[in-house]
């Protein structure tokens, strides 16, 4: 009855709280195909951290939420999850952080040394959902781009999206550091929903294009390099 509804309105609806790690230029290419598919479609889009997106389900806000699935369900009972892609996760400072100097994989006693910088959010509950945290020397912040400066700027260490600092690294504003015995699962994200919930046409549209990253991926590599031929 829903989607026959806003189809009988003419303007298809897409409210969906997305992941603040969910890699931004796929989504962009995402949104993108969805208004060439559906050019009256209206978006209202939350960009969340942690347990955010659930909470915005929950609430009726949102329909939808790509969330990551290490983070807690804030409710079992009525939010289902289905596996949608994955971004792999690097550890990084700046070259002139004392970390960057060690030759070869670093013990995660060493890394619990220097302060580390997670990404949190403004929920009581925060600290439970933190991932891959080394010690407790930490500074909190609950934006990724705002990590992404800290980190750059040389005041601590951290766990980041590859697809974030991609471009850093190859420019050396950044460094990798290798992990000794620490291993670091990639990000698995997650659409959610409340239970029994029927997508939309759109909706499930949408869905399809996020989960088919590695695609698109290519197909942006592939774009980038006949670009750059041409430049050359």
């Amino acid at each position: 009855m829903r989607a026959v509804a806003i189809a009988e309105a003419g303007v298809p609806q897409v409210s969906i709280a997305v992941d603040t790690y969910f890699p931004r230029a796929h989504l962009i290419e995402c949104l993108r195909r969805l208004q060439s598919d559906f050019p009256t479609v209206a978006i209202n889009l939350r960009m969340t951290t942690m347990q955010g997106g659930e909470r915005l389900v929950l609430e009726g806000t949102c329909a939808l939420a790509v969330t990551i699935t290490d983070v807690p369900e804030l409710s079992p009972g009525t939010i289902e999850r289905q596996h949608l892609c994955e971004a792999q996760m690097v550890t990084v400072c700046a070259p002139s952080h004392p970390l960057a100097a060690i030759a070869g994989p670093i013990p995660r006693e060493e890394f619990g040394r220097h302060i580390q910088l997670v990404v949190t959010d403004n929920q009581p509950d925060a600290e439970k959902t933190q991932q891959g945290v080394a010690g407790e020397r930490q500074w909190l912040v609950n934006d990724l781009g705002a990590k992404h400066d800290l980190l750059r700027g040389s005041l601590c260490w951290g766990h980041m999206p590859h697809h974030v600092v991609a471009e850093d690294l190859a420019n050396g504003i950044l460094v990798e550091l290798q992990r000794r015995a620490w291993h670091m699962r990639a990000l698995t994200f997650m659409i959610s929903q409340r239970r029994g919930y029927l997508f939309s046409e759109c909706e499930t549209r949408l869905v399809a294009l996020l989960g088919n990253r590695h695609r698109f991926s290519k197909g942006a590599s592939k774009r980038s390099v006949s670009r750059a031929g041409k430049k050359a």
